[in-house]
């Protein structure tokens, strides 16, 4: 073909490609919010996507979970190699953050990712063939309790935070909209999860071999609970509880080891739980095993217990066997050799890591992401909050202790030696562990008072969600005089500046500012 054929033919293809529907064509392999959910297959995938990023599919989310709940409160320190080792830790545990502080950063984006993601279930779902309405009801319901979990890690962190409810792509782009104000987004997650929770199934009608890890009814008023007390809403939080409580579907997992211990369990106590599959690199595998252990075993040291959180523990309970691990702890290895813990030479704190993450040898993946669940609401989290509301709205002491107490047996009958240390007898675990259990019981709590009560609750809930990332929550809502007395305790430091507000709220990031134009401002005293 001659330069004039080709040029001829070139031209009637300009002039007879662009009618009108030239630019109309489908970009044919390429799937966006136009040609995507459409069916009941495709709304599924993007819930499923939903709850990847839910339980912690990239970009330090868990590790940020952690650094807010645990390093930042009394329970732990930053560890590392050294304290240039995620410095930025450090600024969030001694409360000298800046507003550019990378998990400060880190933590909006993800959480404003995972609600874009469920904000285009929830928007897109209705005009997508389904074959049952039921199931897309549930859909919704289940990308709802979600949002609703990501803006309540917003709200506890930030405060008062844009409410983003339409399937925008938020993440990306420059959106205007001023932050909503703190009883605001407690509004909108006690509309959510009491909507959401009727479309959702109880956990007695699914099929747990194929359904563990979706949201249930029963976890959509546990999650309601635990942000109904976190707003002071006592009433609402303890109704919420006994709905969950009164459900008789869950009940203590006799061995509470078994919460933690036990890869894919299905624990009675488990309501509302993140599930890692060790998947050799192909995702929804979790870091946070490799995070906190011991540098001296392979692992990068972070989030260390501190002293104070170890005396917490009395005499004769054997919770501190399954919370922390100290230097010269022995552990078996997949060749029957031992490996013994050894925490020191790096930044370590007081020389303790956590037990509950804590993958010996013999369980651990061929990478650095591993298979461990979390257990994020469990049913000793629920009794506690029932116990707490019924105590905050002046109820009944005797009724307050009863469930206190619930959780205090469970602990008594407990093993008072760690079933996976080193060793094929009792006697050679229980020598394989420094810590050794007095062989007393931990007695009940009684009502004498309505302060003793009230410390006895606080106290229970330190020593059961130890290294859970849910302390710093608690010292907030019992207030920043109570959380600064603890953590300056603690860590031997004063909080600079006003630390009422420091305590209260975190720094928002610049970025977001930025971006927003000034509509979105900063919280007092960064």
């Amino acid at each position: 073909m001659n330069k004039y054929n080709l040029l001829f033919v070139l031209l009637i293809l300009v002039t007879t490609g662009c009618g009108d529907n030239f630019l109309d064509k489908p970009p044919y392999g390429s799937l966006n919010d136009q040609n995507f959910y459409k069916t009941e297959a495709e709304i599924f995938q993007a819930l499923t996507a939903c709850y990847s990023w839910y339980a912690g599919e990239g970009d330090e989310y868990e590790t940020n979970l952690f650094e807010f709940g645990d390093v930042a409160s009394d329970d732990s320190y930053k560890g590392g190699e050294s304290d240039n080792d995620r410095p930025f830790t450090n600024h969030i545990a001694y409360y000298y953050a800046v507003s550019n502080n990378n998990i400060c950063e880190n933590f909006w984006r993800y959480n404003y990712r995972g609600i874009f993601k469920c904000n285009m279930v929830i928007g897109k779902a209705p005009d997508a063939e389904f074959t049952n309405d039921d199931i897309r009801k549930r859909y919704i319901a289940e990308a709802r309790f979600i949002r609703a979990y990501f803006y309540l890690n917003l709200v506890r962190v930030y405060g008062g935070v844009p409410l983003i409810v339409d399937p925008l792509i938020f993440p990306q782009d420059e959106v205007m909209v001023e932050r909503s104000s703190r009883d605001d987004i407690h509004a909108f997650i006690r509309k959510e999860l009491n909507e959401a929770a009727v479309d959702l199934p109880e956990k007695k009608d699914m099929d747990m071999s194929r359904e563990w890890g979706r949201n249930t009814k029963w976890g959509a008023y546990a999650l309601l609970a635990r942000a109904e007390l976190y707003f002071g809403s006592y009433t609402e939080a303890k109704e919420a509880a006994l709905k969950v409580i009164n459900s008789n579907q869950y009940k203590l997992e006799p061995q509470f080891e078994d919460l933690f211990f036990k890869p894919r369990y299905i624990s009675d106590e488990s309501i509302v739980e993140a599930l890692h599959a060790d998947t050799d690199g192909k995702g929804d595998d979790t870091i946070i095993a490799t995070y906190c252990r011991s540098r001296g075993c392979g692992g990068w040291g972070f989030n260390c217990p501190t002293k104070d959180l170890v005396d917490e523990f009395e005499v004769g309970d054997p919770r501190i066997l399954y919370t922390v691990t100290e230097t010269g702890d022995i552990f078996p290895k997949k060749d029957g050799s031992q490996e013994v813990q050894n925490h020191t030479g790096y930044a370590s704190g007081d020389g303790y890591h956590s037990r509950k993450v804590f993958l010996p040898e013999t369980r651990r993946g061929s990478r650095s992401e591993m298979e461990i669940n979390f257990k994020l609401i469990r049913y000793a989290d629920v009794l506690l909050m029932y116990a707490e509301a019924l105590l905050e709205e002046g109820g009944d002491l005797t009724e307050v202790c009863k469930y206190i107490n619930m959780i205090r047996e469970r602990a008594r009958n407990l093993h008072k030696y760690d079933p996976e240390a080193y060793g094929s007898t009792v006697e050679e675990k229980i020598a394989s562990r420094m810590t050794k259990v007095a062989d007393v019981d931990i007695p009940d709590v009684t009502p004498s008072s309505r302060e003793a009560v009230r410390e006895a609750l606080r106290h229970e809930r330190r020593v059961e969600f130890a290294m859970e990332n849910l302390r710093m929550y608690d010292l907030k809502r019992w207030g920043p005089d109570y959380a600064k007395t603890r953590i300056e305790k603690a860590k031997n430091f004063s909080i600079p500046g006003d630390y009422k507000s420091k305590i209260t709220a975190f720094p928002v990031p610049q970025r977001e500012i930025d971006r927003s134009h000034g509509l979105v401002t900063q919280n007092p005293g960064w």
